[in-house]
């Protein structure tokens, strides 16, 4: 069970299994900001990806370590975190995730009222090893000069591929606090840490305070951080230059458009579309591409 909070609006993280309620979901984050669904990886399609996951870091040295070029940005990533962008071409596996059908309908929901499509923000592997402190809270909002609103602009999924718990890291949170002036940060009594099962997915709003726990724990703890941005948006994650074109040509089309492959149309909303490419969408230049290496 999730640790009690208090003094916030919602003050307990809401869990549900399947089948997911998803018009009670929705309510639920319009209150706490967060909610746990269970079991959103079947048992097989979990080990299938951890095997995945595990093949790939056993070939490479020292993958994921924290080098943006910022010393104060490395610190918030982490020394002893792994953390792997560009997740569709590393981890196949990763692609039905990503494009989860539920998860990114309730992401557009969420997004509704700032944008008409949305874009995959950054799908990143995280496993935070032992002896890891716990991150600094935060705010994923924070990335982009934006003011807080009743309507957030990116949302987040965080798939737990190990076990959750308090001692190995489990994602802190504090429910409600999307809803607090910024700059304003919340009571050590607010705090709640999303244990959870491997398979389950903690869903949440990226203006809610939240951080990484301290891993105390003997073994490494792994998760996949997917967020969605409104469409007109930059993303954190390059996905032009994560994903090769060639990874990008084999996806399906939905999953095109959330690495960018299709412009934001805003007309219904007064405004114009962005994300062009020769005067047009940038389906366009894939099939050109696609045509030029004879698929």
């Amino acid at each position: 069970m999730n640790q009690p909070t208090a003094d916030l609006p919602g003050q307990e993280l809401a869990t549900f299994s399947q089948p997911f309620d998803w018009h009670k979901i929705d309510q639920a984050m319009g209150n706490g900001g967060g909610v746990i669904v269970q079991g959103l990886l079947s048992p097989s399609d979990l080990q299938a990806l951890n095997r995945q996951i595990d093949d790939y870091l056993a070939a490479h040295i020292d993958p994921g370590a924290a080098d943006s070029g910022s010393a104060q940005y490395d610190k918030f990533l982490g020394a002893n975190t792994i953390r792997l962008h560009g997740l569709i071409h590393k981890f196949p596996l990763c692609s039905p995730v990503i494009g989860h059908p539920e998860i990114v309908a309730w992401a557009e929901r969420t997004l509704g009222n700032k944008a008409s499509s949305v874009l995959l923000n950054a799908g990143e592997l995280i496993q935070i090893n032992p002896g890891e402190p716990a991150q600094y809270l935060h705010r994923d909002t924070d990335s982009w000069p934006i003011p807080l609103d009743v309507d957030p602009f990116i949302v987040n999924a965080i798939v737990a591929l190990d076990n959750f718990s308090a001692e190995n890291g489990a994602t802190t949170l504090a429910p409600g606090s999307w809803q607090l002036p910024a700059g304003q940060r919340p009571g050590q009594d607010t705090l709640c840490q999303a244990v959870m099962s491997a398979g389950d997915a903690l869903l949440f709003r990226g203006d809610l305070i939240h951080g990484g726990g301290a891993n105390n724990s003997p073994r490494p703890r792994r998760a996949l951080s997917i967020s969605y941005c409104a469409g007109w948006l930059r993303p954190v994650e390059n996905s032009y230059l994560n994903i090769p074109l060639a990874t990008v040509l084999e996806q399906p089309n939905h999953i095109r458009a959330l690495l960018g492959y299709a412009a934001h149309d805003g007309t219904n909303r007064n405004a114009g579309l962005v994300g062009l490419y020769e005067n047009g969408g940038p389906e366009k230049y894939l099939e050109e591409a696609s045509y030029a290496q004879g698929h």
